[in-house]
Order: structure tokens, then sequence, then C-alpha cells
């Protein structure tokens, strides 16, 4: 072997040691929402690449719960070992539950198996009829950094400074219902009101993503104030930074005066895995839940062009009837 053979080969190995050391390996863990009642819903693990879905969905069928955590089939866990200690992310702070034993709850029509813990609040929990069951935040294990995403006061200047953005998006995404399915309200009548923010959550800072729920109630000609004809239920993504605001996904539905098939965010927790943002949160409305991995996917040299897209990578379907 010659000198510049030796040369080249320690060039190579020094630069794949530099490749190796700039990206660190990605962290293993699933994730679960934590219910009032202290029952963890397993329903996304990460595996060092990808997040996956492999814990066990609603049934209306009878269950066979395990008796215990080794007796909890590996498949079910997907890339982790058997989780018996949870880091619990809530309003509260952080604090550590440990498995008691895996248990069913009710949700909605159907049955689901979770991991019921040690955790507890001050007050009771609501009865198991209630539902959607309220949940108290994200659990996660091993340990994460979990950043806790801000639920803004919908009447708020942040809320607000939303507002002419949020209704030319509104307007653009009611157009494309009205195209598909007719409109009981024409567009003249309907698009200079602004949409009525119920709901906006934000993370971060430059750039500042945000999810808005809004709607506009419609009325006929004659109708009396507390009689309606239809509500157009709006959600969206939109992204700030500094001044500039722009819209990166909206969807209005049009919907009966009780607003049945709405489906309301509820945000768990975020995760920043190496250079990636994702978004943890049930959706849930009269009759169903679900829950859901949104990247908050990023391109670009500049913070407002880089953030491009959401995308739901986790998709599980929560319980309903």
């Amino acid at each position: 072997m010659t000198i510049d053979t030796l040369r080249g080969a320690a060039v190579a190995i020094g630069l794949l040691a530099m490749i190796g050391a700039a990206d660190p390996p990605r962290p293993v863990f699933g994730a679960g929402a934590l219910r009032r009642d202290g029952v963890i819903i397993p329903f996304a693990a990460f595996d060092g690449k990808k997040w996956v879905a492999t814990w066990p969905t609603p049934t209306r069928q009878d269950l066979t719960v395990p008796i215990n955590l080794r007796s909890v089939p590996k498949h079910w866990w997907g890339p982790t070992k058997a989780l018996e200690t949870w880091q619990l992310s809530t309003a509260a702070g952080a604090r550590a539950a440990t498995v008691v034993q895996p248990d069913w709850v009710n949700v909605h029509c159907v049955r689901q198996i979770g991991l019921r813990t040690d955790y507890r609040m001050a007050t009771p929990p609501p009865p198991p009829t209630e539902q959607p069951y309220p949940k108290d935040g994200l659990a996660v294990s091993p340990p994460q950094a979990v950043e806790r995403i801000a639920v803004l006061e919908p009447a708020g200047f942040e809320a607000r400074s939303l507002q002419r953005v949020l209704l030319d998006a509104f307007n653009r995404a009611e157009r494309e219902v009205e195209d598909r399915f007719g409109h009981p309200i024409g567009r003249r009548a309907r698009e200079g009101v602004d949409p009525m923010i119920e709901a906006v959550y934000a993370l971060g800072t430059a750039p500042r993503v945000y999810y808005v729920e809004s709607l506009r109630s419609y009325r006929r000609l004659g109708q009396r104030a507390d009689e309606c004809t239809g509500v157009a239920f709006g959600t969206g993504w939109f992204v700030r930074d500094g001044e500039t605001v722009r819209p990166l996904e909206m969807a209005v539905d049009l919907l009966p005066c009780n607003r049945y098939g709405a489906s309301y965010m509820l945000p768990l927790g975020a995760l920043r895995i190496g250079d990636r943002l994702f978004w943890l949160a049930q959706f849930s409305g009269w009759d169903h839940e679900r829950f859901a991995v949104i990247e908050i996917k990023s391109k670009g040299p500049k913070p407002v062009e880089s953030v491009v897209a959401v995308v739901a990578v986790v998709n599980v379907w929560g319980g309903g009837c």
C-alpha cells in the first residue's frame, strides 16, 4: 500500500467520523395520551427514524386484557421495550408515573386497552360516561424534552392579528366547498364577514406556527337572530415571522347548526427530533376521537421561508360511534 493510499484512507476515515459525530443517534420512545383517570393510551412510537403506530386500536368486540406488562405482546410496543415508567407533561408541569397494570376503558361506543398508572389528581376524575373523556397531557417513555403548545385567548391581540390572513384563507377554502357541493349563502353575502376565532394554538417565535379553529354562522333573509341555516367551520395552519403571516393549510366544512361532524384539536405537546418538529394532538367531536402526530415540515435558508407544509405522519383512530 502506498503513502498516498494510506493518506486517502485516513482522510476517508476522518470524514466518516465527522459525519457520524454530526448525526447523533435518534431517540427511540413511545408516546401516549394521558387520561384524567390516570390511564395512558399509547398511540405512537418513534423508532429512531420514523413514527409508527403499533398499539391496538379500540374495538366493539370483547377484549383480552394482558394481566401485567410482561404479558403485553411485544408487537404492541413496536420499537420499544415494555414501558413501565412514563414522563407526564401536563399544565401543572412534568412528573413521572408508573404503570400499575394494563386495563380497558370505554371510548364512546367502543373499548380501548390502555395502561393504568399511579397518576392521581387532587379532585376525583369525571365519570367514565363523559365523552370525549378529558385528557390531561402527553405521556412519553423514555423521557424526552416536550415543549408546551400555547393556548391563546381568541379575543386577544395576537389572535386578532391573524384575522386578515384568516379571512382570505377561509374564503378560498369555502369557495372550494361551494364549487363541489353548493352553498346556501351567496359569496357576496358571506365573504366580507370575518370568521369568529374560537381557538388558537401556537408554538415557536421566529417562525411561530399557529393552528386556528374558526367559524361563520349563517341565517337566511327573514330568519330570527336565534335561527340558523348552517355554519362554516374552518381549521387552518399559519406561520408568522416578524410582521409576515401566511397560511400553510386551510379547510372548511359546511355543518348543521349543532356542528355535528366538527373535530376540535386538543394539543398534547410538541417534540423536536434533530431538526424536525412534531405536534402531538387529539382531535375529537361529539362521537369520535383520534390521535395524530403532525410534522411541521421545513425547507429553505430563511425562517419564514423554511416552514412549507404540515403533514400527519400518524393518524390513529381513538374510538367513536
